[in-house]
């Protein structure tokens, strides 16, 4: 950033409502914020709590405490109670900024705030931003200085020291952090590299900046890959304002999750559908009905980025062929080198499948595995803050050969006769709704609840929707599930795409010999009345405020798409 602003100052960085900040502003205004930490006595190595909207703030504060040596630690806005708590403890922050949004000011309200922490509404610079420090009456971001930072500030950092925290649920438990690094935040960065930006595009973002994707990919890959090219940054995504956006700020390359072109392709059809300027679209998660839909009604030239990875993980693949519905090539002499093979995995026992010596088996094409990525000096997996053994659980030692070692992406992968790569489901203890969502917290949340004896949480497919919904079974107390009850607990305990949209009872759940709970035939039978016998089903419906009797008339409108979830 401080190389583009001494070079091209007057450059849009930011496009933001109605603002334009400049190269030069953002250099300037990231150096007051280091101004500011440092006068707080924030220095290299402490970390820096940061949970906001979208704006240009959340970047300046996060370059800000890069400067000085600070790690920032990215706090999903979404979270409610004592997943929140975690990821702030967790995070060992010194400070705490937190953004003026209604939504974002509603953390105030969460039980257990230390008593050493002091929220403060001001005001600084103009912008709507809070802080919340410790003990400390006034925020110095009125008189922090604008200077360059001198180079000793930052203190020792090195390629492998972390640039942020980012939090993801992982497979199981609370949100985890995973350590970000210097060197592993460029690699991420180089995906945007991909679209060949220019000085003259402008990549829309609308992902939230607490996500990899928009920071990293988006923010970073602009400034370091896109040679100073603009980013038209929005507050938080909208299907409606999707195109407007686009042509309001000359948008040519879009950033995406596969969620976020399904509701664009849901807007109504318009005249305008094809006056826009977009050649490019970057992500992950499109799955193959909308990426045909966006293409056809917006335009075929259109050039999809379609890639894979995760945060934490040491394997990848992107698209660049531009090939319909894949995520990538998976040639023989990528599966000749093996850093990467697609193994056989029994989704029902979550296990491996093993040949007769003990080794896993690789896939053929056309049947899905689970990808696992050989961990080396070259190829490291970034670890979770917190204890070794949360890195440990994701790590598959002795698999080939004796000592080696593999990252457990989670993932069933499978490729074609043509070495095409595509992305199947994710296994575990993991749905996704839009976000990933760990069964065992939800599972933890419900059982606080009351009157709920035992519960399984999974997820499961519905008509129209990417990934899984939600769904929970359990055993009550009572002889009656109080419906209106359970749904109070869920609204307050969860995010919205964490809480389960269908509830079915049972008198007892299944388990397996080794007092694991059974949970493909849960998945399979969904919510689908005819496939689950006697037992009960409930619908979260937010206009009754409760779960409701489940019957036939709502299930046609959910798997038609005419009831809204």
């Amino acid at each position: 950033l401080a190389e583009v602003a001494k070079s091209t100052p007057e450059h849009p960085a930011i496009l933001y409502e109605e603002e334009i900040f400049s190269y030069g502003q953002m250099h300037k205004l990231t150096n007051q914020y280091a101004h500011a930490f440092r006068s707080l006595g924030v220095q290299s190595g402490h970390k820096v709590g940061l949970i906001m909207m979208n704006e240009p703030h959340y970047i300046a504060i996060w370059l800000g405490c890069n400067r000085i040596g600070a790690v920032c630690s990215f706090l999903n806005f979404n979270l409610k109670s004592k997943s929140l708590l975690h990821c702030i403890d967790l995070s060992e922050i010194k400070i705490l900024v937190a953004g003026c949004d209604p939504s974002i000011l509603a953390v105030r309200l969460v039980m257990g705030w230390s008593s050493d922490i002091l929220l403060h509404q001001n005001q600084l610079l103009g912008s709507k931003i809070c802080c919340v420090l410790e003990c400390h009456p006034e925020p110095p971001l009125y008189k922090a200085s604008s200077e360059d930072i001198p180079r000793s500030w930052r203190g020792d950092v090195k390629h492998r020291d972390p640039i942020c925290y980012i939090f993801t649920s992982g497979t199981t438990g609370l949100p985890k952090a995973v350590n970000v690094d210097n060197s592993k935040c460029f690699a991420g960065a180089a995906i945007l590299g991909f679209a060949e930006p220019k000085p003259y595009d402008v990549v829309y973002t609308s992902l939230p900046l607490y996500h990899s994707s928009g920071a990293i990919i988006g923010i970073v890959g602009a400034i370091h890959h896109g040679m100073c090219c603009t980013v038209a940054l929005r507050k938080k995504f909208s299907a409606s304002n999707f195109w407007p956006d686009c042509r309001k700020y000359n948008v040519t390359i879009v950033q995406y999750i596969g969620e976020i072109l399904r509701y664009v392709c849901k807007q109504p059809v318009t005249p305008e559908d094809r006056n826009h300027s977009v050649r490019t679209i970057v992500g992950n998660g499109l799955r193959p009905d909308v990426w045909k839909q966006f293409l056809s009604r917006f335009g075929a030239h259109i050039h999809v980025l379609e890639f894979y990875a995760a945060t934490e993980g040491n394997v990848g693949f992107i698209n660049l062929p531009n090939k319909f519905g894949c995520i990538g090539t998976y040639s023989p002499l990528i599966r000749a080198i093996g850093n990467s093979p697609i193994i056989k995995f029994d989704v029902e026992t979550e296990e491996l499948i093993r040949d007769s010596n003990g080794r896993p088996i690789k896939c053929p094409p056309n049947e899905p595995g689970l990808l696992v990525g050989k961990i080396t000096n070259s190829t490291r997996i970034s670890s979770y803050k917190g204890k070794e053994a949360l890195t440990e659980k994701k790590v598959l030692r002795n698999l080939f050969k004796q000592g080696d070692a593999f990252f457990n992406t989670g993932d069933l992968l499978m490729y074609d006769d043509e070495y095409r790569l595509y992305f199947c489901d994710r296994v575990g203890d993991t749905f996704r709704w839009g976000e990933n969502v760990s069964t065992n917290e939800v599972s933890d949340t419900i059982a606080d609840a009351g009157g709920i004896k035992e519960c399984n949480v999974y997820g499961v497919k519905v008509p129209g929707h990417d990934g899984r919904a939600g769904m929970v079974t359990v055993v009550l107390e009572a002889e009656e599930l109080d419906g209106a009850s359970l749904y109070q607990h869920m609204v307050d305990s969860l995010p919205s795409y964490a809480r389960p949209l269908f509830v079915r009872v049972q008198d007892e759940l299944e388990v397996t010999g080794t007092f694991k709970r059974r949970k493909v035939n849960l998945q399979n039978e969904g919510f689908d009345l005819t496939k689950v016998g006697d037992d009960k089903l409930y619908f979260m419906c937010s206009e009754m405020k409760a779960y409701v009797p489940l019957n036939d008339e709502m299930q046609k409108k959910i798997e038609d798409g005419d009831l809204r979830l």
